[in-house]
């Protein structure tokens, strides 16, 4: 994987996201850890953690809590992202994350409440599902239900209400940049072309999505993927 995550490749995928204010900000990182995570390669996730770790300290002014934030959104993003690419992947992708995480930067609590009621996760994936797919929210859903009804229960309330509505670490912009770097290396363009400006509608800039697209796009080539079909553009 050496020969695959280099630093000047790494460099090359940062250097096509726009320079945030912040450096926690600039989801290049979030991004290419899960399109590695979705390509089947978990082991070039220390290598974008290192090199981003690496990146912040160079920077005056990183706290300890910059990196944990680093680190958290690394986290949670892969994790969000296992609604896509299957939580197999995601558990290779977070041991690894976790090997290659110094220890004081490793998170030991749950971050999500799982006390709350099936009613206030129901209305939060609701309203997660209904701004990340704006006017073709009415026609998605009802596919899903038509699909196969526990598919729509367990996107709403599980997929969006559990895991997407959490927004603490990772934003709802993120939170759609997590879907879109899982949804490339699956190769499938329909979901993509969904999900691209849905993260609009959470937020993102037209020149951040393309970003995210083509980090996700150049790390499934570099890994080996074979996409069958053409990735839709914003």
């Amino acid at each position: 994987m050496a020969d695959i995550a280099t630093p000047e490749f790494l460099s090359e995928l940062q250097s096509l996201y726009p320079a945030p204010a912040k450096y926690v900000d600039g989801d290049w990182f979030l991004a290419a850890s899960i399109a590695f995570s979705s390509s089947n390669c978990p082991e070039g996730i220390p290598y974008i953690l290192r090199y981003a770790l690496d990146d912040l300290d160079k920077l005056p002014d990183t706290s300890d809590e910059d990196r944990r934030l680093l680190v958290r959104k690394i986290n949670d993003g892969i994790f969000k992202s296992g609604l896509i690419s299957g939580y197999l992947k995601v558990y290779n992708a977070l041991v690894s994350l976790y090997e290659a995480t110094p220890e004081e930067l490793r998170g030991t609590e749950l971050l999500r409440d799982f006390t709350r009621s099936k009613e206030e996760v129901a209305a939060a994936g609701q309203a997660c599902f209904d701004v990340t797919y704006g006017d073709t929210a009415a026609k998605v859903q009802p596919m899903l239900r038509s699909a196969y009804p526990d598919l729509e229960h367990l996107t709403i309330k599980f997929g969006y209400g559990y895991v997407c509505a959490f927004m603490e670490v990772t934003s709802a912009k993120e939170t759609s940049f997590a879907m879109i770097a899982a949804l490339i290396p699956n190769d499938t363009p329909r979901q993509v072309e969904w999900h691209l400006p849905g993260a609009v509608r959470n937020g993102a800039t037209v020149e951040e999505v393309r970003a995210i697209r083509e980090i996700a796009l150049k790390i499934a080539i570099k890994t080996g993927i074979h996409l069958k079909h053409e990735v839709p553009d914003i």
